[in-house]
């Protein structure tokens, strides 16, 4: 049907009927002659038969977009168009097995002649005014690919906007309360001051940093950061530099050729503007490609797995939050809203709706607010801290909580004048700027009683009325137990003690009653801190006599390999980890140490023995008297006396071992010992011959006889020069 609307419309365009394959021939040599296709194409070769190359391919499809062209140019209303779709099915060379392979593989032959340009998804053939805007192209992607650094901020700001929107799209509402939660994307080379406060979703690619580079930051932030970290592969990196080119010099051409009113400018800016969306989808989609296959960690260095990026990113995330807001299950109830409710209408009953049934000033939340109104805050300060980490607490939760309170006689509210406001008349809006106080309240003989036997946890004995006297020496201890419940690495970090600083900054019954309402917290602190003291205690012994170990250890075998153990443990603060890494890692530095310190004890005990036997084969010293034999052995410290004392019965004897002799000053003893033996060969010579001279032997090499022979004949004359001065000794 194509082809027949194509053959009646040409008759009626150029005035003259011809069969339709002759008429495209007709087309294609004129296009031969006129030099616009590159190579020379027989017109036999046009023929529609199978087998055609992909110049031919080329040639007939040019043909045909020429022909469509010229039609749709006369006769638009006819609704053909030069697309794949249409020129595939009227180059079919088998209407049995339709035209899908030639639909295949016709856009990349012919988005790469230079004869076509695309316009949106119809292709038209070059003009004198498309050819001057390709030329602009050329010279801009020239331009271009010779600036990296203006590729490199496109590629990054590319993969920013993709993570942002994926990021963007992230819905995190956290608990039953569904409090909903932000992240940020962030791309900077290091995290921000507040990320300790913050989850950040934190974004390096293989363009800039290695995989293992992020794996590292991950384990080495621990198994208690909010971080996540992401790594984006290096992927398809030429594809997308030359894809970022054709965009940016596309667009460049855009705007330097402006806009056209000939119907050849506006079809070519067409033809730019179609390779401007085709760079840039093409980008998008290289992109995507390494999204797909970016890796999501942890803090602590667990890899989140999963198929989609934006899946990985919110499990997470979720995760994180965990992490961020520990506090939060605390006050993660739907039913505050209720409470607060209730509450404003002064029923004392309130936190029912949140499945409390107890007095109120028992009440986990409503302690906490408590705890931290202490001598008076602002309802903002207070929503502020308790909606910040570790809390993150749901509004609901925090105005239910101060609204009950206030309702419960616990707490009093002035405003910006100082006037008092009554619970039921305080509205919502205005906890915010209201100055929340504790009631000054008797401390009562039960709350004292609690008092005293919260002081007896910390060995305070304190009789009724003797309060106030054992606080303060009371949360200083607390204080002290929790510096030794944590520190530096590699003890666990220390214990959190903001709400003991609050504490301590009261006075008088105001600190008696925080300590009364902080009373259980504060109970089950001791017992955990003092649990971990113990622990750390225990190990810190050990570690200590680690450290002392590796100091003796350099130049042994499997040295870095103990040494990176240790500072992994001390990176990771894992003194108390289980099982324990300390001490095994202790036990086999102390092996290795004592396995060289044997070593060279054996070696000592050979040469010296090697020695004495020299001694007792040497004429001179058969003939010294016992004392003069032993002052020569002293002089030289070879006496039995001055052997290196070995104590290796435990760690610590092997340590007092090396503090006394390191391996290199063990070594550099036996090294010497022969000479030792020397100069006592001398020494016992020169006792039987006073007047005797020492002659030293040269040391050389030898390669042939005849350099033994004029070695020996050195020799020979050296002594017989040095004989007729008086005896002579060797050295």
């Amino acid at each position: 049907m194509v082809h027949k609307v194509i053959q009646t419309n040409l008759d009626e365009s150029l005035g003259h009927v011809v069969p339709a394959d002759y008429l495209y021939f007709d087309v294609a040599d004129r296009l031969l002659q006129s030099r616009i296709l590159p190579s020379k194409v027989h017109r036999k070769t046009m023929s529609w038969i199978k087998g055609s190359t992909e110049e031919q391919l080329v040639s007939r499809a040019c043909g045909l977009v020429f022909l469509i062209n010229k039609l749709a140019g006369k006769n638009n209303e006819i609704g053909i168009k030069s697309t794949i779709d249409t020129l595939a099915d009227l180059m079919v060379e088998d209407l049995l097995h339709g035209s899908s392979g030639l639909r295949s593989k016709l856009p990349g032959l012919l988005d790469t002649c230079e004869l076509l340009m695309k316009v949106g998804d119809e292709y038209r053939i070059q003009t004198e005014e498309s050819v001057a805007w390709n030329d602009e192209f050329l010279s801009q992607r020239s331009l271009l690919a010779n600036e990296s650094h203006r590729i490199e901020a496109e590629r990054d700001n590319r993969i920013r906007s993709q993570l942002g929107e994926i990021t963007k799209k992230l819905s995190l509402a956290q608990g039953d309360s569904k409090v909903p939660r932000e992240i940020g994307a962030l791309f900077d080379s290091k995290l921000p001051p507040d990320s300790d406060r913050k989850i950040y979703v934190w974004v390096r690619d293989g363009w800039t940093i290695d995989e293992n580079s992020v794996r590292a930051d991950a384990r080495q932030a621990g198994n208690q950061s909010q971080t996540v970290f992401v790594f984006l592969p290096k992927r398809s990196a030429d594809d997308i530099r030359n894809n970022i080119i054709d965009f940016k010099a596309a667009s460049a051409t855009l705007d330097i050729k402006g806009m056209s009113d000939t119907p050849e400018g506006i079809e070519a800016r067409a033809a730019m503007e179609t390779t401007l969306q085709k760079s840039a989808g093409r980008i998008t989609e290289l992109l995507d490609e390494s999204f797909s296959e970016a890796l999501v960690f942890q803090g602590g260095g667990n890899e989140i797995i999963g198929n989609n990026l934006q899946a990985k990113i919110l499990e997470a995330s979720k995760n994180a939050l965990k992490r961020l807001y520990s506090q939060f299950p605390q006050a993660d109830h739907v039913g505050w809203e209720r409470a607060y409710s209730r509450a404003k209408q002064g029923a004392p009953d309130a936190l029912k709706a949140v499945g409390y049934d107890g007095e109120p000033a028992n009440n986990s939340v409503l302690k906490a607010i408590l705890g931290q109104i202490a001598g008076g805050k602002k309802g903002s300060d207070v929503r502020s801290f308790f909606e910040s980490a570790p809390y993150g607490w749901p509004r609901d939760a925090i105005d239910g909580a101060i609204q009950t309170l206030l309702v419960s006689g616990l707490l009093a509210s002035q405003d910006e004048q100082g006037k008092n406001i009554e619970p039921r008349e305080l509205e919502r809006k205005a906890i915010g700027k209201a100055m929340l106080k504790v009631v000054a309240i008797t401390i009562t003989t039960p709350q004292r009683i609690q008092i005293r036997k919260l002081f007896q946890k910390m060995g305070y004995q304190a009789k009724q009325g003797e309060e106030l006297v054992f606080a303060s020496p009371f949360l200083h201890k607390v204080m002290e137990l929790a510096d030794q419940a944590g520190g530096g690495a590699p003890k666990p970090n220390r214990p959190d003690t903001a709400s003991l600083d609050e504490i301590l900054l009261l006075a008088g019954n105001e600190q008696l009653l925080a300590i009364y309402n902080n009373r259980e917290d504060l109970t089950q602190s001791i017992h955990d801190w003092n649990e971990i003291a113990k622990r750390i205690a225990n190990r810190w012994p050990v570690w200590e006599m680690l450290q002392q170990l590796l100091k003796y250890v350099k130049g042994l075998k499997d040295t870095d390999v103990y040494m990176a153990q240790s500072k992994n443990i001390s990176e990771q603060h894992l003194l108390l980890s289980e099982p324990d890494q300390i001490a095994p890692l202790s036990a086999n530095v102390a092996q290795l140490l004592l396995d060289a310190l044997n070593q060279l004890d054996a070696q000592y005990l050979a040469r010296h023995q090697e020695g004495m036997e020299r001694l007792r084969n040497d004429t001179n010293c058969k003939q010294l008297e016992p004392e003069q034999r032993n002052e020569l052995l002293t002089e030289q410290m070879l006496t039995e006396g001055s052997r290196p004392k070995i104590n290796v019965e435990t760690t610590e004897g092997i340590l007092k071992t090396l503090n006394q002799f390191s391996l290199s000053m063990f070594a550099d003893r036996v090294a010497a010992m022969l000479g030792r033996f020397d100069k006592v060969l001398e020494g016992a010579a020169t006792l039987m011959e006073p007047d005797v001279q020492f002659v030293k032997i040269p040391h050389q090499t030898f390669k042939t006889k005849a350099d033994i022979e004029n070695w020996l004949q050195e020799i020979q004359k050296l002594l017989l020069n040095a004989i007729e001065k008086g005896p002579v000794g060797i050295h």
